[in-house]
């Protein structure tokens, strides 16, 4: 019997008991932390794979246009209700001469989807272009009033004109293949161009 009352009477235990407890107490709550870190990633992960769709979608309709023989007009909508990861989401597109950028800011942390397409681009309209190449060269580069330059002379102006446009996701984009046509004063040649504007 007295072992059991000096059993009884011994605190040590307690100290065992709260430290364990403790230990579990903290262990359940990284445990917790690592699920809830898990599956914020997964989201992001599935975020920027439709981002990714996105951005590889709307590429793939500059090259459609850029690949075609003749002139071509498509318009394109950006489908957000596709999107489950972006329902209320802001996004942003940029294009430039040499790349497509589609992105957003989910709390805080920038999303972002970039893409080159296979041909050359000039994200403005068909008016801006003719209004620049006749600025630079004295003519709109139309068929009937061709530029008198070289081919690599009008890209380079071209891309040397062309900024970062950034367009609004909510409306349409149109996608425009457009010749334009130069002459060496002998022969006259065209170059194809894809314009992307709103």
């Amino acid at each position: 019997m007295k072992a059991i009352s000096k059993f009884l009477r011994d605190e040590r235990a307690w100290v065992d008991f709260i430290l364990s407890r403790t230990a579990l107490i903290l262990a359940s709550v990284v445990v917790i932390a690592a699920v809830y870190h898990f599956a914020v990633s997964i989201q992001d992960v599935n975020r920027q794979k439709e981002l990714d769709l996105l951005s590889m979608e709307l590429v793939s309709y500059i090259d459609k246009a850029g690949s075609s023989p003749d002139e071509l007009n498509i318009t394109y909508d950006f489908n957000k209700e596709s999107l489950p990861y972006f329902q209320g989401q802001q996004l942003e597109a940029i294009i430039s001469s040499e790349y497509v950028v589609v992105n957003a800011n989910i709390n805080g942390r920038p999303i972002i989807s970039a893409r080159t397409p296979a041909f050359r681009v000039y994200p403005y309209s068909y008016m801006a272009l003719c209004n620049d190449l006749r600025s630079e060269y004295g003519s709109n580069g139309s068929m009937v009033e061709p530029v008198s330059a070289n081919h690599r002379d009008i890209m380079g102006y071209l891309t040397s004109r062309a900024r970062e446009v950034n367009f609004n996701t909510s409306n349409p984009v149109y996608i425009q293949k457009t010749f334009i046509y130069f002459t060496d004063n002998i022969n006259v040649e065209k170059i194809g161009y894809v314009l992307v504007y709103q």
